[in-house]
């Protein structure tokens, strides 16, 4: 039976991971580095989170049987000594590692934290491995290790083209590490992570996500102001300052669930996988799409319009980090993964269906107070209104 250490089990990915990987394969069993927090201790938190996306997944009676194949040892990737660790009782024959624990903020890095976590976290794990001389090292990295580059981003080794953040800088020479670590790898590369394919739901809400939260607020704030029920339609007047794009890679969380857990069993013969979906979205369709469902007029996307307002000066505040990802002209290679996984798999459409759903889902679940956003989340849209 497999041994696995495992980083990250509290995060989105590393969660959806090993639920999937013990319910659909044979039992392994996972030692995940966890830290403790919020009160709580190492071992408090994985059995609250299991036990979360085992709900998510709909398989709550499968929590118990989960944590039964989980040990947990209290630590921090940017603190552990490899040697330490090594010697800890429960690494005693790990033979594989997964390493998935990371910093997403897109923003800046004043204090060094992202490249702490993403880059010398992997030293560490990496060091790890190889005094465990352990058989396979798996690594989810970022498809943005392209960085800027315009045009076709291959599943092989990433060139430096220059980053729009310390993320994607700390995950691109991370993910160099594990290349020249010497130990047979796998090396996953999710996109922009959004609420499954089914109903739109996301156990914890990211990147994409902050922006439905900001335009909500805002509406709410200037309908307030004006006197105006929010359920109406409302003009806004606020530029989004970015080139739109053709390719916005929105992948749901399921798919990367089950691409990652399938592509795990297979032998790691230092391949790089995609887990993109080969169905990109449209600036124009996010922007569409999300102003249908918040009734909203005056909202527009591009570098071409005149003027700055005190919205938008706002949005470029709290929100300025995620336009790259809304101009990104890169089109992810699917070639390793659709071999690996088949076409069908793969080229699962998206579309503006996939995307109203999944911002209905989050507006229905995590402002189920907000009584005009619920009314909205519920409301068909009215497709023949054409914004000025």
């Amino acid at each position: 039976m497999d041994k696995v250490f495992l980083t990250g089990i509290t995060g989105l990915v590393g969660s959806a991971f090993v639920v999937a990987s013990l319910r659909d394969h044979e039992p392994r069993h996972f030692v995940c580095l966890v830290r403790h927090g919020g009160g709580m201790t190492a071992e408090e938190r994985v059995d609250k989170i299991i036990r979360d996306e085992c709900v998510f997944d709909g398989c709550p009676e499968l929590a118990d049987f989960v944590l039964k194949h989980i040990s947990v040892i209290d630590g921090d990737v940017v603190t552990i000594d490899p040697e330490e660790l090594a010697r800890h009782p429960l690494m005693q024959g790990v033979n594989k590692i997964f390493h998935c624990a990371a910093d997403v903020n897109l923003g800046k890095d004043p204090t060094g934290k992202v490249f702490r976590i993403n880059f010398n976290g992997t030293e560490n794990i990496v060091a790890l491995a190889k005094l465990l001389k352990i058989a396979e090292f798996h690594y989810v990295a970022t498809a943005y290790v392209a960085g800027k580059l315009v045009g076709t981003a291959y599943e092989r080794q990433a060139t430096d083209n220059g980053f729009n953040n310390p993320y994607e800088e700390s995950k691109f020479k991370a993910e160099n590490l594990v290349r020249a670590c010497g130990i047979p790898y796998t090396i996953y590369r999710p996109a922009i992570i959004t609420g499954r394919r089914s109903d739109g739901r996301i156990r914890k809400p990211l990147a994409f996500y902050r922006i439905l939260e900001f335009l909500g607020k805002l509406k709410s704030h200037h309908c307030k102001k004006n006197g105006v029920s929010p359920v109406e339609w409302y003009n806004m007047q606020i530029n989004f300052s970015a080139t739109p794009s053709e390719h916005v890679y929105f992948v749901p969380i399921d798919y990367v669930q089950e691409a990652v857990t399938e592509l795990f069993e297979l032998p790691a013969t230092n391949q790089t996988y995609h887990v993109t979906g080969n169905s990109p979205i449209t600036t124009r369709q996010i922007e569409d799409t999300v102003c249908d469902v918040l009734r909203l007029d005056g909202v527009s996307v591009g570098t071409d319009c005149k003027g700055a307002n005190q919205d938008g000066e706002l949005m470029r505040r709290f929100i300025g980090d995620l336009f790259p990802y809304f101009s990104s002209d890169i089109i992810f290679d699917q070639t390793n993964i659709t071999n690996a996984l088949g076409k069908e798999f793969v080229n699962r459409k998206y579309g503006t269906e996939g995307l109203e759903t999944l911002i209905r889902a989050f507006y229905r679940d995590y402002f189920p107070n907000v009584e005009w956003l619920q009314t909205l989340a519920n409301t068909p849209i009215e497709r023949e209104h054409h914004r000025n």
